[in-house]
């Protein structure tokens, strides 16, 4: 078994198929570590940044990719190397990509990946890894490190989903009596007062470009409202243009609930192996009536329908999802490097840069509008714990 690197755009580009076929085998698949998903953001993000995606190799067949890039850290006095995540920022989960190996394969290759690290002297940051993939649960248990690698582990939040039940009624009885009312209600009283409710949904290229624009219209009416700041032009192409990707591979689910031929919510979501993914949403603050908690309530349907497996809010335990009663799993960071004196300090300052690096991306105004939105959210969903304990 050995590790091979790749480390120019055209290689990247030569290991679609390989990558994707890989990844359908893999335990923890998920959307954010497709190979369209990761080498798009590379196109719109990559800047000055080194490729280096790691090829697990076992005599000719590979058994594992490990999707990275080589960013530096600095401030006035210190100075990392960090090998991190292709998709950093906007992809809600991260992780390693590998077939299903057995015992002796699977501790085989992370020793070497552990060689690999303390030979070149290097620092891996893995950000967003799910609580319960089974890579998180062997860097957990460090049982391949032995005494010369040092894991740091930090939980950078909470991802709620939904496992899809049989019926929406099952969804609706799991529900707080007034939450499930008040759906009912909304419902009803938009088709009283305002008008017809619709639930439309495109999953293809054809006509793909309008829905979008009419997509971010609404997305930038929403933030707007929220008075946070709006996504860049870069986000914005990126999204684009991984929804035109997605779509021609039947990943995509861009869905709008209208209400009198006009759109009141949209959900840019994705779907891939059975889960269906949350990703982004927007709504018409003219709109009342808790539209987009009813426009879940459509998709929900729609899923069910169709039999997928689960409902995956995405990152970031709000208010709005907890009503739901999802289940939680835990989005984590996880920091190795090589053994030291100091290495829990060097883990501790490595997040501070991590931290300083997202806030230095928007000016004062919109950190502080952050901020504060951010505790409002977090006080709203507070209270629905502390109720649902109850």
């Amino acid at each position: 078994m050995k590790i091979r690197e790749i480390s120019s755009v055209d290689d990247f580009k030569s290991i679609r198929g390989t990558w994707n076929n890989l990844l359908a085998k893999s335990r923890d698949k998920n959307i954010f570590l497709t190979w369209e998903w990761l080498f798009v953001w590379w196109e719109y993000f990559s800047d000055n940044k080194k490729l280096k995606i790691l090829m697990v190799e076992d005599k000719d067949d590979i058994i594992g990719i490990i999707p990275l890039l080589y960013s530096t850290y600095r401030t006035f006095l210190f100075s990392y190397a960090v090998i991190e995540n292709i998709g950093l920022n906007l992809s809600d989960y991260g992780g390693i990509i590998y077939s299903d190996l057995d015992d002796d394969q699977i501790i085989t290759m992370f020793s070497l990946i552990r060689h690999f690290l303390n030979y070149n002297k290097l620092i891996f940051r893995f950000d967003q890894v799910p609580s319960d993939s089974k890579f998180f649960n062997i860097l957990h248990n460090q049982s391949f490190c032995q005494d010369s690698l040092f894991i740091g582990e930090k939980k950078t939040g909470f991802s709620p989903y939904l496992p899809i039940q049989s019926s929406l009624d099952d969804h609706l009885k799991m529900l707080s009596n007034k939450f499930r009312k008040n759906l009912r209600k909304g419902e009803k009283n938009i088709e009283k007062k305002v008008g017809s409710i619709e639930f439309k949904k495109f999953t293809t290229v054809d006509s793909l470009e309008k829905n979008l624009n009419d997509f971010w219209e609404m997305h930038q009416k929403k933030m707007n409202y929220q008075e946070v700041p709006c996504f860049s032009e870069s986000q914005k192409g990126f999204l684009t243009e991984v929804a035109e990707t997605f779509a021609q591979n039947g990943w995509l689910n861009l869905s709008f609930l209208d209400i009198n031929g006009q759109h009141a919510s949209g959900v840019l979501g994705f779907e891939y192996y059975g889960k269906y993914y949350y990703y982004q949403t927007a709504f018409n603050p003219s709109y009342s009536y808790s539209v987009g908690n009813i426009h879940i309530l459509y998709i929900l349907k729609d899923l069910i329908n169709r039999g997928q497996k689960e409902f995956d809010f995405l990152r970031g335990d709000e208010a709005y999802k907890l009503r739901w009663q999802p289940l939680l799993r835990s989005n984590n960071r996880i920091v190795m490097m090589t053994k030291g004196r100091i290495s829990g300090l060097q883990f501790k300052m490595l997040n501070c840069m991590f931290l300083y690096d997202e806030i230095k991306k928007h000016s004062l105004l919109e950190n502080y509008r952050l901020y504060d939105y951010k505790i409002k959210q977090i006080k709203e969903s507070e209270k629905i714990k502390f109720k649902n304990k109850i």
